[in-house]
This record gives structure tokens, C-alpha cells and sequence, in this order.
């Protein structure tokens, strides 16, 4: 029994030292460059397909629609696609992977041995194919476009993909990763590519880059206030069938009832209230900005934080101003809201 203890003992112990030996992958090499990130062999390329090495045939999925952002990016072993999925994950934008149409192998990646990397970093003019394409380009607005440095540069793929689309009135915003090297004039160096193009300055990342930095460097660009994220003024109330339009206040309660009506109209029942008001509960809780104010027809109010009250006529309180029903006369607006008339269906919405 004491032998057989002593076996699974020994067994254990091996086993421990094959996991420690095993769990480290981004040793630095003698010429202080990571390994085991985007760089390849420690010999300071970054590029490739993460699926090459086997000689495996790799088909490239269509980018697949989910807003007007696309995060298109060539990457080997991790890096620049780490890179890419926190762009993502921060611009709820559409991922799409650059994959060469003839995989790159690690002889293709040896620096300084005439390697195919060598040969296309060195022709200005070479376009190695790409394998697939991005669907409905013409759908996004703003393209991140990521890869790693190669002496200095972009890969040539990166070309490859500039010139396979009309980049014309859209931003693109440029991103490489590397162990060590900078950005360079590697971003700068595209835009004759898609001249046409808002290029935006590049920025460079390494390895285990975090996500609030990546989150940062994204707010400072500017780019995400598209159409659908300016600020709404207008809002409409509908009453049997009569549709008001409501310029709005600019507070944080007008601001929050926007963000509700864009998943949807609100439909409630108002019902008259002291001879001045239509008043009823939206069945959402919204912030007060609560002042004191006499109220005029057409006046949108936040009541308690639930409700909304339509005015055809004057009432001082602590209330917070919704907006102001837009073009009627004090009494068209009692017509309108049906003062005096009992409970009314209201409809409120953004179109």
C-alpha cells in the first residue's frame, strides 16, 4: 500500500510541473520583443492567420450587420483581434476578419530571409487576394481598421482591402498593434488608398491592452453621435387622432422619456383634473427637475415623476416642464385635448 502511495505521489508531482513548465506564453525575447502575441517566432513580424499553420483552407464569414460601425482588422495570433473585439464590445459595432486568400505560414513570417513578408513589404504594389468580402459596405459609416506592424508598415492586405471598396464620405479610423514598434507613418501612409475617405489619426496598441483604455481613446474620436444618438428636441401627442407636435425641454426628464419612446410608443389614459389639466400615469418613473411654475395651454408637464399633464389652462405648482405643445391657440388646445369631455386614450411618441 505504502509503494502504491508513493507512485500516485510521484505521478501528481509530475503532473504540477508539466502545468507550471506550460503556462506561460508571452516570454520576452533577447532582442526585448514580447512572443507570443501578434510577433511570431520572436523574430518581430506580426501578421498571418490564426488557423494557417495547419494548412487548413479558412472561409471568411460576411460581416453581419448590427449597426453602422464596421471593425475590420487582419490579425495572426490574438492581438490585433483582442484588439478589435473591445472596439467592438465599447461601438456595439460589426466585426469583420481580413483573411488572406493564401494563408501565411511561420516561413512566410521570418524576418530578413527573402520570406514572402520580406518580398510584399518590399513591392509597393503587391496585393496579396483576400478570402471573402464585407457585405452591404455601403451601410456603414465608420470603419476601425486594425493590423499589425510589418517593418514599420501595414501588410500589404490592408492595401488589398482599402482599394476593394468605395471608402468615399466615410470615417475610418486606423489601429495596429505591436510588441514594440510604434505607429509610425504606417496609418498616414493608406490614405492615398481611399483618398476620399475622414481618416482619423491612428493609435497603436500592445498586448493586454485594457478595455478602458481602448474605451477612452474611442470617446475622445468623437464618431459614435450618428444621427440616431443627436439630441431629439420634438415628441408628438396623439388624441383622437389629432397628432400635436411638442418641442421638448432640455432637462434629464425630457431626456429620459426620449430614451423610453425609442423602444416604443407610450399609450395612457387622461382624464381631467381641477378645470386646467389632462393628467395620467405613463406606467414608467422618470427624474424631476421640479421648479415653481404657472402653467399656460399647451404645457407639458412631469407630475410626481409618473405622470404626464396636458394643460389647456393655468396652475401654479412645483412641477418639472416636459415641453410645450407647438402652433395652437389656448383654444384650440382645449379643443384639441378634449377639455372637459372625461378620460381621453393619449398616445406619445418620437414620429
Amino acid at each position: 500500500m505504502k509503494k502504491l502511495l508513493g507512485v500516485l505521489l510521484v505521478i501528481i508531482m509530475a503532473l504540477f510541473g508539466v502545468a507550471a513548465c506550460t503556462n506561460g506564453n508571452n516570454d520576452v525575447n533577447e532582442n526585448g520583443n514580447e512572443t507570443g502575441g501578434e510577433e511570431t517566432g520572436g523574430n518581430g513580424i506580426i501578421g498571418g492567420n490564426d488557423n494557417s499553420e495547419g494548412g487548413n483552407e479558412t472561409t471568411n464569414p460576411p460581416a453581419t450587420e448590427t449597426s453602422d460601425i464596421l471593425i475590420a482588422y487582419f490579425s495572426c495570433t490574438n492581438t490585433t483581434e483582442a484588439i478589435a473585439g473591445l472596439i467592438e464590445t465599447e461601438t456595439k459595432g460589426t466585426l469583420y476578419e481580413i483573411l488572406p486568400q493564401v494563408p501565411y505560414t511561420e516561413d512566410d513570417l521570418k524576418y530578413y530571409t527573402d520570406c514572402r513578408a520580406d518580398r510584399e513589404q518590399t513591392d509597393i504594389n503587391a496585393r496579396p487576394a483576400i478570402n471573402g468580402g464585407v457585405e452591404n459596405m455601403e451601410k456603414y459609416d465608420v470603419v476601425f481598421l486594425g493590423y499589425p506592424i510589418w517593418h514599420g508598415q501595414a501588410p500589404r492586405i490592408i492595401s488589398t482591402f482599402l482599394e476593394s471598396y468605395d471608402f468615399a464620405d466615410k470615417t475610418i479610423v486606423p489601429f495596429c498593434t505591436s510588441a514594440s514598434s510604434g505607429i509610425g507613418g504606417s496609418d498616414t501612409d493608406l490614405h492615398s488608398l481611399a483618398p476620399h475617405a475622414d481618416w482619423k489619426a491612428g493609435r497603436r496598441f500592445a498586448s493586454g491592452t485594457s478595455r478602458n483604455t481602448v474605451a477612452n481613446w474611442i470617446d475622445s474620436l468623437e464618431i459614435l453621435k450618428s444621427p440616431a444618438q443627436e439630441a431629439v428636441t420634438n415628441m408628438y401627442v396623439t388624441i383622437n387622432g389629432n397628432k400635436l407636435e411638442v418641442t421638448l425641454a432640455g432637462n434629464s426628464s425630457a431626456d429620459a422619456l426620449v430614451e423610453i419612446l425609442k423602444q416604443g410608443d407610450i399609450t395612457y389614459t387622461a382624464d381631467d383634473y381641477g378645470g386646467f389639466e389632462k393628467v395620467g400615469n405613463i406606467g414608467y418613473t422618470l427624474p424631476q427637475n421640479n421648479t415653481q411654475i404657472t402653467t399656460e395651454a399647451g404645457d407639458v408637464i412631469l407630475y410626481q415623476g409618473c405622470n404626464i399633464c396636458l394643460y389647456y389652462g393655468a396652475n401654479s405648482w412645483n412641477f418639472t416642464r416636459i415641453g410645450k405643445i407647438n402652433g395652437h391657440s389656448a383654444s384650440e388646445i382645449r379643443t384639441l385635448l378634449c377639455a372637459g369631455n372625461g378620460s381621453v386614450q393619449v398616445t406619445i411618441s418620437l414620429n
